[in-house]
């Protein structure tokens, strides 16, 4: 399964910052789920998102950004058929935890892991995105309720028994006469014959297998609910059961950079779990996060190393001096003095009536020209308006020196060389058009990133002293050890230039040369220099050796967060790789959203790298960028809303869903002089529909072809993009919902119990 590079990115989804290093797992996951998927696929075996998967399918469209596993549910009877193949159609590698298979797993849930062991093997990094960290996706396992719940806490009571003694087996720590008594019950009560001399991992395999065989006894046609009997049903009863029908349809979604599964009525069942599961709500209550920290530990444990990572020095905090040796302006002033001399020594041979060292140093004075102009045009572009005032006037001084050198060829004048005088005057040109301009550099990561820049760069471009370039950098795949693993002509359009705005003008990075512009200000959001896991971008625009050739190195996030305290864990957590980072380190400045942010930044910092530096931190970061999206935008006098019509709404609301559309868009062509409505189909495959009810679809496209209502197909990816061209949404749950909140514009979900809106 391939992850382009745009998946790998760091990226900020609803507010939640994601590094690299998450979205390295997601792959990993992901590589995962595809292979259950095709399992599934050939057997013709039934699963689907669940958990938090199912609420990050729906409401964004893959992870929940501040989650990093997988979850899927299968039924009992899917689930068997899985269990009986997955030993022969898994890869090599791959490994099927199970309390029969995996040592210590005494659970119900089962987990498919991509591996045995945590793997450094170079060719299996190049293939896993450099992420040599074990990932599985767990199975839960759904059973059929009894419909009376006097008879299903009986059962319940029984599972949680065998459990019971299947942990004091385990534990080893319950005197045999006891373990030997409870054992006489369950083999009185199923017929069995377990006895406590057995192998003590093998009786408990056997109660574990049994306490499975209760869970499974209920049938299909005996029951009108289905739920996770351990722990939920145990310890909750058949409250926390859902209705059997909920689970008859499924269909696929989209899922990051694929598709998954899901019950096709997921608002019935994420309403029941959750709540109003639109609401955004920074919730973990699941293992440590991320998962492969514990691994890392562990790892370097074993090794008594510690593995790669971004280490602070101190001397990082040292200032090198500008490197100006080679800088476009130093050598524009040694042409310039080297241009005077000449002339001079021709004056002085003219006067001394030596013409052939008068004509030798004026034809040099002439190349020198020529190629002072050249090396401008060369740098700053032949198009700039300042180039073209010096070399207009380099090319005067030029026809001047020609036209000594024809005085000298033809006449052995002993006049003064008139030349001198232009270059005085051409030296006041390149003074103000030269030596005199300030430089300011950006340093975009891509083309979405750029909005962090784009609002300072309007600003940049207002100041007339100043030439602005904007050098797009491409992001580039490495491997483990740091060699660039991407073919030239994939560096070629790495780094997207015909993605940036139009009325953005763009230099190639190839032909940017930072110690021959020694730019005055850089503007740099690069999270990409050599500590990031798998990505980089060119060496020479690592923070560390841009720093040499500018006067200030200003770092700006390439997009706000939502505001976050010391409490959000896993907020605080992803610092680690953006903030404990060399663009920060190295910068001169850091210009963050707020405040609470800017402590946020002092506080990792310190911790990272002493609390002798906080000083250094504090005078460092400042209030102070903003984003593009955030500046008005010029709109049509009309309101544009987005409805979405959900897929779930056929299974949910089928009786409704009719008279419920022709009324939602009676009112939207009533309203049609102030608002202009898109309808949004979720997800965007009418084939899907058609397969849950054909009928229904139908109807339904006919009434928005009727209406004559645009329809838009939207891909999950560009959800954000989308979002700015419209000022609200109604509808079904999707994932353009997070989109909406992410951009604090107004959000209504349909209440099918109610007509109008």
């Amino acid at each position: 399964m391939g992850f382009d590079t745009d998946f790998l990115r760091d990226e900020v989804r609803c507010g939640f910052y994601i590094p690299t290093a998450i979205k390295q797992a997601w792959a990993a996951a992901l590589e995962v789920l595809s292979e259950i998927d095709r399992i599934c696929e050939k057997h013709d075996i039934t699963y689907f998102a669940d958990w938090g998967t199912l609420l990050g399918a729906v409401r964004h469209g893959g992870f929940v950004p501040w989650d990093d596993d997988l979850d899927i549910g299968m039924k009992r009877s899917d689930y068997e058929k899985f269990r009986s193949v997955a030993d022969a159609e898994l890869p090599d590698n791959y490994v099927f935890h199970d309390y029969e298979r995996k040592n210590d797993h005494w659970e119900f849930i089962v987990r498919v892991v991509n591996n045995e062991k945590m793997c450094f093997d170079e060719r299996y990094l190049r293939e896993h995105n450099n992420f040599p960290w074990l990932v599985g996706t767990d199975i839960f396992v759904k059973d059929y309720l009894y419909p009376s719940d006097d008879m299903e806490k009986e059962r319940d009571k029984e599972v949680m028994k065998l459990y019971t003694v299947a942990q004091m087996v385990i534990g080893g720590k319950a005197d045999n006469r006891v373990i030997s008594a409870q054992l006489y019950e369950i083999n009185k009560k199923y017929g069995t014959s377990l006895s406590a001399a057995e192998n003590s991992t093998e009786l408990a395999v056997k109660l574990y297998r049994l306490a499975e065989q209760q869970m499974s006894r209920v049938k299909d046609n005996e029951s009108r609910k289905i739920g996770q009997i351990f722990p939920w049903v145990v310890k909750n009863g058949t409250s926390i059961g859902e209705d059997k029908e909920l689970y008859e349809k499924i269909i696929r979604i989209p899922f990051e950079n694929t598709t998954i599964p899901v019950p096709v009525s997921y608002g019935k069942i994420l309403t029941k779990r959750y709540g109003d599961f639109n609401q955004i709500r920074k919730v973990w209550t699941g293992h440590g996060y991320p998962f492969f920290e514990g691994q890392k530990k562990e790892m370097e444990e074993l090794s008594g190393e510690k593995l790669p990572d971004f280490c602070f020095r101190r001397e990082m905090l040292s200032r090198p001096a500008v490197d100006l040796s080679a800088s476009l302006k130093n050598t524009v002033r040694e042409c310039v003095n080297a241009l005077r001399e000449l002339l001079v020594n021709a004056e002085d041979a003219v006067c001394g009536r030596v013409y052939d060292d008068a004509s030798k140093a004026l034809i040099e004075a002439q190349q020198l020209t020529i190629d002072l102009g050249t090396l401008l045009e060369n740098v700053k572009g032949e198009n700039a308006p300042h180039t073209k005032k010096v070399v207009k006037a380099l090319e005067e001084l030029c026809e001047f020196i020609w036209q000594d050198h024809l005085n000298l060829s033809e006449n052995g004048s002993d006049k003064r060389i008139s030349s001198r005088d232009v270059l005085g005057e051409a030296e006041n040109i390149i003074e103000a058009n030269i030596i005199n301009r300030r430089e300011i550099l950006f340093l975009p990561v891509g083309h979405t990133e750029w909005e962090g820049f784009s609002a300072i760069y309007y600003e940049a471009l207002n100041e007339s002293d100043t030439d602005v370039y904007v050098v797009p950098l491409p992001v580039l795949r490495k491997d483990y050890f740091g060699n660039i693993i991407m073919s030239e002509e994939e560096i070629n359009v790495a780094a997207e230039l015909e993605k940036y705005p139009k009325d953005v003008s763009l230099t190639d990075w190839r032909t940017y040369d930072l110690s021959i512009h020694c730019p005055d200000v850089v503007y740099i959001q690069n999270p990409y220099d050599e500590t990031n896991p798998c990505l980089t971008v060119p060496a020479e625009f690592y923070a560390e050796n841009i720093r040499k050739y500018t006067g200030e190195m200003i770092f700006i996030p390439f997009k706000k967060t939502d505001e976050f305290g010391c409490d959000d864990i896993n907020d605080i957590y992803n610092m680690k790789h953006y903030v404990k980072a060399p663009g920060i380190v190295y910068a001169d400045r850091v210009l963050v959203q707020s405040e609470n942010i800017r402590e946020q930044y002092i506080r990792c910092l310190t911790g990272f790298a002493g609390e002798d530096t906080k000083k250094c931190w504090e005078d460092k970061i400042k209030v102070g960028t903003a984003e593009s999206s955030n500046m008005p935008i010029q709109r049509e006098e009309k309101k544009k809303m987005l409805y979405c019509i959900g897929i779930n709404e056929l299974m949910e609301h089928r009786e409704k869903l009719i008279d419920a559309v022709n009324d939602r868009i009676r009112l939207f062509l009533e309203n049609k002089e102030r608002i202009n409505s898109t309808v949004y189909l979720y997800p965007n495959d009418i084939d899907e529909w058609r397969e849950i009810d054909e009928d229904l679809s139908d109807k339904l496209l006919s009434i928005i072809k009727k209406a004559k209502l645009e329809m838009i197909a939207v891909m999950i990816k560009d959800a954000e993009m989308e979002t700015r061209k419209y000022d609200a949404y109604y509808g079904s749950p999707s994932p353009m919902v997070s989109a909406f909140v992410s951009m604090h514009k107004p959000i209504m979900i349909s209440n099918y119990d109610v007509m109008g809106m």
